[in-house]
């Protein structure tokens, strides 16, 4: 394994753990070339929807969005998450559209929607 499998690894493990600044910083150490694979995108979106950096994470998700399988995941989780925090200020429009992109990156999202976010996508 070369030193930046090593890497994603590790910094997989540190957002495993919650440690986000860290596997930030990490992947931060890759070369220029490696910091846009999508593994490391899928590194970076996980931390900004941990520490609710939404603007940035857009960009990222829509990079992602047509990388399928993990990355599909981790797009939509940190729609739901930004869905979330819409629904949380009151923002029920923005929040249903945001669900609906959730469940547009991976429909397997539906599963871990909870009740109140089902009751989100139809509030008014």
């Amino acid at each position: 394994m070369n030193s930046e499998q090593d890497i994603i690894k590790k910094a997989t493990g540190y957002c495993d753990l919650g440690m986000f600044s860290d596997a930030w910083d990490l992947v931060e150490s890759l070369p220029p070339n490696e910091k846009t694979k999508a593994p490391v995108l899928d590194i970076r979106l996980r931390v900004l929807t941990a520490l609710s950096q939404w603007e940035l994470g857009e960009h990222l998700a829509e990079l992602l969005l047509y990388g399928g399988g993990s990355e599909a995941i981790t797009c939509a989780r940190f729609h739901h998450a930004r869905a979330r925090a819409f629904y949380d200020i009151g923002e029920y429009e923005k929040a249903r559209e945001t669900f609906k992109r959730a469940v547009g990156a991976w429909r397997g999202i539906h599963k871990e929607l909870s009740d109140d976010d089902l009751k989100a996508l139809f509030v008014d």
